[in-house]
């Protein structure tokens, strides 16, 4: 039976070309619980579009596959931009990302327990509006870099001590784990979705869609606190994008980066919050409970993420404006995130402020010695729409004085700083659609003064497959 299910799996993934968000959502354990050949118990329209994904579970197969340990993922984003004021030239262009893969949990498969393995590819295309027609520095849609297509991950994930320990090794980016946060990706602008940009501009510190040979540990002794430690591939080859992914070469040339990352993820001021009557794990309402049902007590607050991490790699990076290279590239980050008002007790709608900051103090190999971000996020401002997302960011980026005085050499003027405004609001349509308008407001592009400020109207949008 395995080996049909991978054989069904690899058919799987290459017929429907398939990147993922993924939802826990109750499994029954046979394929005939799925489906009912019988037209009038046939799953309508309605039922597709209140669930996780636009393709559906394939008449009962995808979460069959589930069940047994295999699970298929994908999506699509694309961002559309334009600059009808402002930068070099006014212009619209197009990016978009596509990513498929599958997750298989050995636990499942053979009785591994606690070992899961991703893999996945991507495909990208399109301009970019910042590179073409602004000249800036925090391009203005995350998605662009790397527009080919490329293999992506082959990563092997141990947890182990009841899950207080995480062992990760194989290919993928460091931005994966270190320096990242759920909150950045509710933006378009580069500066911040992903990573704050400094860290992949100053260093070789690898970022989607840019995997690199890398094994990372994760340590949470309590709920509260965790510690991260990881060491990565550094070479010349991480972005070119000719290699499609598929250089998987260890070269005598090659370097490496040792990073760590220090967290705690506190609730503060917790309070007593009732939950749903409950019986057995499961509500009342979803008119599957049988038996007395109970109500439960919890203690909740207001949550929130702080991390500081350091980085390290002893390889020879170029320098500005000569052809000699420096060794030992260094540098630190630190985030916080914090709701302050929520809407109910214990609800994850309300307002979260963040920030975060990067320093890298030499001027001679990092181009943004200093980056700090900052912003607002609320969910749920407008009444009924209690999943959508209402932002606001801004970054900050100060160019380093041997880049400027490089730049100022070649008659390109002198680069100072670089600030990026940017207001959003994700439109959750369902929970597999969503549309996301912004503007953002481009100010001394280049950091050179020699472009006028931009303002930029965009959307971004994405469908979970």
């Amino acid at each position: 039976m395995k080996p049909l299910l991978l054989s069904g799996l690899v058919l799987l993934v290459t017929v429907c070309g398939v990147h993922a968000q993924f939802t826990e959502r109750a499994k029954p354990s046979r394929f005939h619980e799925y489906y009912d050949p019988y037209p009038s118990n046939y799953i309508g329209s309605k039922q597709w579009w209140e669930g996780e994904t636009a393709l559906g579970d394939w008449w009962g197969m995808r979460n069959m596959l589930d069940d047994e340990g295999i699970e298929i993922f994908a999506n699509y984003t694309t961002n559309i931009a334009g600059n009808p004021v402002g930068g070099k030239s006014q212009s619209v262009t197009y990016t978009d990302n596509t990513l498929f893969g599958v997750n298989l949990d050995f636990e499942k498969l053979i009785g591994w327990k606690g070992l899961k393995l991703t893999i996945s590819g991507l495909n990208r295309s399109g301009s970019s509006l910042s590179e073409q027609n602004i000249g800036n520095q925090f391009t203005v849609q995350q998605i662009f870099g790397g527009q080919t297509t490329m293999f992506y991950a082959l990563a092997f994930e141990q947890k182990l001590f009841d899950d207080k320990v995480s062992l990760k090794f194989g290919r993928f980016a460091t931005g994966d784990d270190f320096g990242s946060s759920p909150i950045y990706w509710l933006y378009m602008n580069n500066g911040i979705d992903g990573n704050p940009q400094a860290l992949p501009v100053n260093t070789q510190f690898s970022a989607y869609p840019w995997a690199v040979w890398g094994t990372r540990l994760k340590i949470e002794p309590t709920p509260e606190f965790y510690a991260m430690f990881g060491a990565y591939q550094v070479s010349d080859r991480i972005f070119n994008r000719a290699y499609h992914g598929l250089d998987w070469s260890i070269r005598g040339n090659d370097g490496i980066q040792l990073i760590s990352q220090f967290g705690w993820t506190p609730e503060l001021f917790k309070r007593p919050v009732s939950s749903a009557a409950t019986n057995e794990g499961k509500t009342v309402s979803d008119g599957k409970s049988t038996g007395k049902a109970v109500a439960t007590t919890e203690m909740k607050g207001y949550p929130g993420h702080y991390w500081f991490g350091a980085y390290w790699s002893p390889w020879d990076f170029p320098q500005f404006g000569t052809d000699a290279t420096a060794s030992n590239s260094y540098g630190f980050y630190w985030h916080a995130d914090q709701m302050i008002f929520q809407e109910v007790p214990g609800s994850d709608q309300g307002l979260t402020l963040w920030s975060a900051v990067v320093l890298s103090p030499q001027q001679n190999i990092a181009k943004l010695p200093f980056q700090v971000n900052g912003g607002a996020i609320y969910k749920g401002l407008i009444p009924t729409r209690d999943d959508d997302y209402t932002g606001f960011g801004v970054v900050y980026g100060k160019f380093s004085s041997d880049f400027a005085r490089s730049v100022s050499n070649a008659g390109g003027g002198s680069p100072d700083y670089e600030l990026v405004f940017e207001w959003n609001y994700k439109i959750q349509i369902n929970n597999f659609v969503f549309v996301q308008p912004n503007i953002q407001w481009v100010i001394n592009p280049g950091g050179t003064g020699n472009i006028p400020n931009a303002l930029v109207l965009g959307v971004q949008a994405g469908v979970t497959f």
